[in-house]
Order: structure tokens, then C-alpha cells, then sequence
């Protein structure tokens, strides 16, 4: 559990540190609003080229499929009705992302392969060690860690992907991955009683809502 915990928190620290970082500078630029402001904002956009959007395909791929083989496990050991209902949601709406992220690769070329990476198959090698309430809050760990990140990486791709079906792919999928991180933020308060997560989710939601309007306003 202790390792789970460890390659959870590192995923949340991974995503929140650069969270903070782009926060601050949102909001630095909105306070001074000044050309070298604006100058400076837009010189760290960046129009994703081919091979960023092919590989960011690829992971995005690799996450479908491991929300969806590592739910479908859950789903069948948890004797918890709250975090059953949640894989079976994730489960369903990932297995419908990744037929569209399909369709999205081979119009560009790029087909994929149902895998995952080495470190995702790890994580559900130690998750099949677990059972009964751990392996419930290993589930509901995780997945808020996973969540915070995706939303950070699917956030930046929408604002420099280039081509307009993985835009259009992005942009649909966004809201689906934040609906579930709220969800799963829901689920860790009933089943642990830690509220911690929800509003730690909240943040997250409100940070990224900030740095987006401010991006818009440029």
C-alpha cells in the first residue's frame, strides 16, 4: 500500500507543481496586463507539431486503456456499491474516448494498439495484490492523482493541438475527465471520510478555469 501511495502522490505532486507554477504567471499577467506581459505569455504557447500530437495520442491511448482494464478489475472484487458504480461509469466513458481517439488516429495516420506502458502495467500488477477496502482506496487514490493529471495534459494540448479532429477529440473529452474526478473526489469522501480530495479537486478545477479564461483574454 505504502508503494501505491508513493507512485500516487508522486503523480499529484507531478501535476500540481506545474499547476502552480502556470497559476501564478496567469495571474501576474492579469494584474499588469503590460505588451511585455502579453509578449511573454504568448511566447510560451506552443502549436504542437505532428510528432507531439502523435505521441500525445499514444499516451492518451495507453490512459484509456488502463482506466479501463484496471476498472473492469475493480469492478469485479469491490464489494463497494459506491466505487463499483465508478468504474462501471469510467469503464463505459472511456471505452467510448478511445473508439473516438481511434477514428481521430487513423485519420492521421497513426493507428494504435490496445497496451499499456511498463509503468501502468505495474501499478495494475500491484493492484491485483490488493483486495476488500484497500484495494477501494488504492482505486479511488489513484484516480484522483490520474484525473488532476490528464485534465493538466488534455488542458495544454487543447490550447496548442493543430489538427482539428484531435482538437475537436480534446475538447470533448475534457469535460468527461473533470466530471469524473469530481466523482471520484465524491467517492473518497463516502468511503474513507476524507474530504481532503474534494477540495483539493476544487482548487485543481478552479486553477485551470483561471489560467484558461486568462489564456482567452489575451
Amino acid at each position: 500500500m505504502k508503494k501505491m501511495l508513493l507512485r500516487c502522490a508522486a503523480v499529484a505532486a507531478i501535476a500540481g507543481a506545474p499547476l502552480v507554477l502556470a497559476q501564478n504567471a496567469a495571474e501576474q499577467n492579469r494584474e499588469t496586463n503590460t505588451p511585455a506581459a502579453r509578449h511573454e505569455g504568448q511566447e510560451r504557447s506552443h502549436a504542437m507539431d505532428q510528432q507531439e500530437e502523435r505521441k500525445f495520442i499514444q499516451e492518451a491511448s495507453s490512459g484509456n486503456n488502463f482506466e479501463i482494464q484496471l476498472s473492469q478489475y475493480v469492478e469485479q472484487k469491490t464489494q463497494d456499491q459506491q466505487v463499483k458504480q465508478l468504474a462501471q461509469q469510467l469503464i463505459k466513458d472511456h471505452q467510448q474516448a478511445e473508439q473516438q481517439l481511434k477514428q481521430v488516429a487513423q485519420s492521421m495516420g497513426a493507428p494504435l494498439k490496445d497496451e499499456l506502458m511498463p509503468a501502468q502495467r505495474a501499478q495494475m500488477e500491484e493492484m491485483q495484490q490488493k483486495q476488500g477496502d484497500e484495494l477501494d482506496r488504492a482505486y479511488l487514490f489513484c484516480n484522483v492523482g490520474d484525473h488532476h493529471k490528464d485534465i493538466l495534459m488534455y488542458s495544454w494540448a487543447e490550447r496548442n493541438a493543430q489538427n482539428p479532429q484531435l482538437k475537436q477529440y480534446i475538447e470533448q473529452t475534457v469535460p468527461h475527465l473533470r466530471e469524473h474526478l469530481q466523482q471520484t473526489d465524491q467517492a473518497v469522501a463516502q468511503v474513507t471520510g476524507i474530504n481532503e480530495a474534494q477540495t483539493a479537486g476544487e482548487r485543481i478545477r478552479g486553477s485551470v478555469n483561471k489560467i484558461t479564461n486568462g489564456n482567452n483574454s489575451r
